[in-house]
This record gives structure tokens, C-alpha cells and sequence, in this order.
């Protein structure tokens, strides 16, 4: 939805993301709610919520519902469920020519490298593991690692780009590998989820997908399981892949 840009999103406090969710998950709804309802399913302020239509360039609520109004009747009618709506959002937000610049940017990165190392732990590890089999079908070489404790690197840095996958992007394994490679002079991208992330801000070139986070409570032990979608990690990885394939096929036209 074209409502809230990069610019927006990337100033989005833990509160605003809250907010945002609700509202990509309760489009129909939101339209007709006051302030006051909007704020209580949400779970917040109603100051909270003006200060979020300030943050996406409207004066208060009125003027949000009025532009987000606006905004769905530009958009062709989509059946929203709670399991898709966050994807849904998320190829919106791929289809808008500054998130293609920044795919284009990260492909020639990519493409250029000798050797591409794929870094991910648990699901973001699974995500890894694709990665370099679906860029090695493409005929680069990838290898990938999910051993947190692996100390990551290469005797040659400088031709070898390293790729982490991390849903939170603040994992202290991930975080040291990534200041001692960028110390041998390596190139580090990561897809993470937010730009705001430690490990986003340490890498040279990042893509995020901004979906909501969700965890599930394991009874067994207590625990809190981290079950947010992979979807948008995968498209992401097949699109870079085909774009690298491009790439590398334009060139030897070119030769």
C-alpha cells in the first residue's frame, strides 16, 4: 500500500509497527473505526495513534482515514486473511521501483563475486541452505552455514561476499563474524527484517521485508518459538538469483 513509503517505515518505533500491523491486518475495518476504537483493539494511545498519522504526512486520524479511503479504492479488491495480509504487503512494497533498485543493486553484488557464503541460524538457517542450492542451480558457487558458533571465513575476503539471513538481526555470533569480516575488507549484505536491526546497519547492503514478527509458545518447555514467515526471505532469494542469472547472461551477449 502505497500509504506508507521506505522513508516512513525505516522511522516506524516498535509502537508505530504495532499500529501499522494492526491496520494492514484490519484493512476494511479501519476505514470505519473512530480513534478511540482504533486505539483500544490496537492497544495504544490514542496520542499514540495521532503521532502516527504525523509520522506517515497527516495532520491527525481524519486525514489518514481519508487518504487511506483514497488509497483502497485505487487498489484492486484483495481477499485479506490473517495468515497472508503481511505477504500480500510485502510484494506491494517489492513491486515499488525503489525496493527493485535496491534487488538490482544487491544482484550486481552478488553476481560480481567469486564465491558467494550464505549465514543463517534455525529458520534463517533453512533459508540459507536454500540459498545456496538455488544460486548454486544457477551456476554460482555458494556454500552456507547455520553453526552459530562457526567462526566464518575465507582466504580470499575480498572476492568472496558473505550473505546473513536473520529474521531479528541481532544475534551476537552474527554481529562479531560480521565486524571481523568487514576488518579483512569482505563485502557483507543481509536480509533481514527491519533496516533498523544491528546486523542490517553493519552490512554494506541490506533488503527487509517488514512483516510481522509472531511467536509461538512451546508448553513443553516453556519456550517462545519464533514462527515468522520465511515467505518473503525465499521470494527474495529466488528473485536475486534470476536477477544474477540475467545478469550473467547479458554479459556474454555483450562479449
Amino acid at each position: 500500500m502505497k500509504l506508507f513509503n521506505k522513508a516512513q517505515i525505516e522511522e516506524f518505533s516498535d509502537l508505530d509497527f504495532s499500529i501499522y500491523n494492526f491496520i494492514i491486518n484490519n484493512v476494511d475495518k479501519v476505514s470505519y473505526m473512530t480513534i478511540r476504537e482504533l486505539a483500544e483493539e490496537a492497544h495504544v494511545s490514542t496520542a499514540s495513534i495521532t503521532r502516527f498519522c504525523q509520522k506517515v504526512d497527516c495532520e491527525g486520524f481524519s486525514e489518514f482515514k481519508i487518504k487511506f479511503k483514497m488509497q483502497l479504492s485505487k487498489t484492486k479488491k484483495m481477499n485479506f486473511s490473517n495468515d497472508i495480509t503481511g505477504i500480500e504487503v510485502f510484494l506491494n512494497r517489492m513491486r515499488e521501483s525503489f525496493y527493485q533498485s535496491e534487488i538490482k543493486e544487491m544482484a550486481r553484488v552478488l553476481e560480481a563475486a567469486k564465491t558467494l557464503i550464505f549465514i543463517g541460524m534455525g529458520n534463517s538457517g533453512t533459508m540459507a541452505e536454500y540459498a545456496s542450492r538455488y544460486f548454486s542451480s544457477i551456476g554460482k558457487f555458494s556454500m552456507n552455514v547455520s553453526n552459530p558458533m562457526f567462526q566464518v571465513g575465507t582466504d580470499n575476503p575480498q572476492e568472496t561476499v558473505f550473505v546473513f539471513l536473520s529474521v531479528e538481526g541481532e544475534l551476537e555470533s552474527s554481529i562479531e563474524n560480521i565486524s571481523r569480516l568487514k576488518a579483512a575488507k569482505s563485502t557483507v549484505v543481509s536480509i533481514t527484517n527491519s533496516k533498523k536491526s544491528t546486523l542490517a546497519r553493519l552490512s554494506d547492503y541490506n533488503l527487509s521485508c517488514y512483516v510481522q514478527r509472531e511467536e509461538n509458545k512451546n508448553t513443553n518447555f516453556q519456550a517462545k518459538i519464533d514462527v515468522t514467515t520465511q515467505v518473503p526471505v525465499m521470494i527474495l532469494i529466488e528473485t536475486l538469483a534470476k536477477e544474477v542469472h540475467d545478469i550473467r547472461i547479458k554479459k556474454k551477449h555483450d562479449l
